[in-house]
């Protein structure tokens, strides 16, 4: 559906932008136009700009006519400059069709509108400045062993992060960038993750528009009881979410990855050469995770889990964690980007980036607060 509706719009702006060779035409002139008589005045003939000056105005219909067709070649093809120059063609299109109100009147709307979903468009796409980074540095990280007994595919991945050890990690904050999906529309985002490892987390997002705050995000999962802050409402005193928020403190938890390994509650489960389950508590029960292990690097290349996506504690959706890319933060190798998707969604609607992670940082009161 997505595909047709695109393909819909390229047409009518392709075809819009066409109509005006008509300008060309009529105000050069090369032809008689019934639909457009030539003339020698603009702006309801209060201005008299004669031969010359109409040669120019139809090199302007030209003009206009071109930028429409390539932004929509651009914009097929996905390139970052077809936004500017579909907008820039609606301005000059509208400033013409304008001039000449009587003949162009209908031109005037339909580049009206391409202009203002342009303009939409361009705030969208534009990215907001990155947070700051924590004020407090990652201290030295005690190292410890990493334990004998691991499945295979497991023992490869911490080998392949951090050697022979791991770190003992005890807090993280991470901050970074994100393009989220909310009710079906992309924003451009930026985020900051505080954990207290395996027990508590809190979420602080701003999804921007023109690279500003047009949606806040506020959400905890703390002494195991999830609540999230939205603009449009509040969310509580749910157990799916509690156990949906549980999920989200174990699976982003592959940004300080020792935990799976120094924290006692957590145990690895052998499946096969590729893959292993990644057993977690919830309370006094527990959950998991199906890991699966790329076989050519040893890095996980994705987990995932059947976690609650609404309220209804009984409805489960999979959940699909994917590292795109791993960078070493702090001596050991994390994924970023990471994609995160809904398994009825089909695409990913979120794919993080991390700019810097702090880890065993005082998070005692940060972690309970609001905002930044």
């Amino acid at each position: 559906m997505a595909k047709v509706a695109l393909g819909v719009a390229a047409f009518i702006v392709a075809a819009h932008g066409l109509i005006h060779l008509m300008g060309l035409v009529a105000y050069w002139p090369l032809a008689e136009m019934k639909e457009l008589p030539y003339k020698t005045t603009l702006f309801g003939d209060r201005w008299e700009v004669g031969r010359a000056g109409m040669r120019l105005f139809s090199v302007l219909w030209l003009l206009a006519a071109v930028g429409f067709v390539a932004a929509v070649g651009g914009w097929l093809a996905d390139r970052p400059w077809a936004g500017p120059l579909m907008a820039g063609a609606a301005a000059l299109s509208l400033v013409i069709c304008l001039a000449d109100w009587s003949a162009a009147w209908r031109g005037a709307l339909i580049s009206f509108v391409i202009l203002g979903v342009s303009v939409v468009a361009l705030g969208l796409d534009m990215k907001p400045a990155r947070f700051p980074a924590y004020v407090e540095q990652t201290p030295l990280l005690e190292q410890v062993p990493v334990p004998d007994g691991l499945p295979e595919p497991v023992a490869r991945f911490y080998q392949v992060i951090s050697g022979d050890t791991v770190p003992v990690i005890r807090s993280a904050v991470i901050t970074g960038t994100a393009p989220l999906r909310i009710n079906g529309i992309t924003l451009n985002s930026r985020f900051r993750f505080t954990h207290d490892a395996g027990q508590n987390y809190r979420h602080y997002i701003e999804s921007t528009i023109f690279g500003q705050p047009a949606l806040k995000v506020n959400e905890w999962y703390l002494d195991g009881k999830g609540r999230m802050e939205l603009p449009f409402g509040t969310t509580e005193n749910e157990p799916a979410v509690d156990r949906a928020a549980n999920l989200g403190l174990w699976g982003e938890s592959i940004w300080l990855p020792s935990i799976w390994l120094t924290d006692a509650r957590v145990r690895w489960e052998a499946v096969d050469a590729q893959t292993a389950r990644l057993v977690v508590p919830f309370g006094a029960e527990e959950d998991s995770f199906t890991v699966t292990f790329d076989p050519q690097t040893g890095l996980v290349a994705q987990m995932e889990a059947m976690r609650p996506k609404g309220t209804d504690l009984d409805k489960k959706t999979r959940w699909i964690l994917k590292p795109e890319g791993w960078q070493q933060f702090n001596g050991v190798l994390i994924p970023s980007p990471a994609s995160v998707t809904w398994e009825d969604e089909g695409t990913p609607w979120a794919v993080f980036t991390l700019d810097d992670v702090r880890y065993n940082v005082d998070v005692t009161e940060y972690i309970r607060g609001r905002g930044l």
